[in-house]
């Protein structure tokens, strides 16, 4: 959004398309943003939104169909992290480490994780999504896949809770109580560095 502002006409003028269709988005997600701290999504309208990003209704509606389209692609920004973290990142079988990343950079990003979950556009796609733990499993079993999923859910379920209740508790807790309830449903021994 300042990064319009801060630019002279003639800097905009060799923007290329792509750069200026970038900088609008950004500038729209960013308002969005800005907007969700003052106010519940559902009360935001379009004409708040470009008034705040500095960008006209017209280059609104090139981008997106509707604000809840900001709010998807947000999201899906959000999810598409996640998976470039975990897939980039090796545990070596250290589930706790894994939670205790996860967690701090949900804190990281706590104003955007907050938009999104109030406006339940990601709760969906974070329950629903991908599974993180198959690299954490001995062996592939029915029993153990269930179990995955089980322990999956709940980590989820509890990070979600975690966040809405306004993260008191430190993520090396909250890592420490997954990590414990995980190793009961597996029926595994806790390991010396836990």
């Amino acid at each position: 959004m300042e990064a319009i502002r801060n630019l002279t006409n003639e800097e905009l003028l060799r923007l290329s398309n792509e750069e200026s269709k970038k900088i609008t988005k950004e500038s729209i997600v960013t308002a969005v943003v800005l907007l969700c701290a003052e106010k519940p999504f559902e009360k935001i309208t379009v004409t708040e939104i470009v008034r705040k990003a500095g960008v006209s209704r017209t280059a609104f509606y090139r981008n997106y169909d509707s604000k809840e389209d900001v709010l998807k692609e947000l999201g899906a920004g959000v999810i598409k992290k996640l998976n470039d973290f975990f897939e980039g990142k090796k545990y070596n079988r250290d589930g706790r480490a894994l939670l205790l990343d996860l967690l701090n950079s949900i804190k990281k990003n706590a104003s955007t994780v907050k938009l999104l979950l109030n406006s339940n556009q990601i709760v969906f796609e974070i329950l629903c999504g991908p599974t993180y733990l198959e690299q954490f499993l001995l062996q592939e079993t029915s029993e153990n896949r269930y179990d995955t999923i089980v322990i999956e859910s709940m980590i989820k379920k509890v990070i979600i809770e975690w966040f809405k209740a306004g993260m008191k508790e430190s993520p090396e807790y909250i890592a420490a109580y997954c990590s414990n309830a995980a190793r009961v449903i597996w029926n595994t021994p806790q390991t010396e560095s836990e």
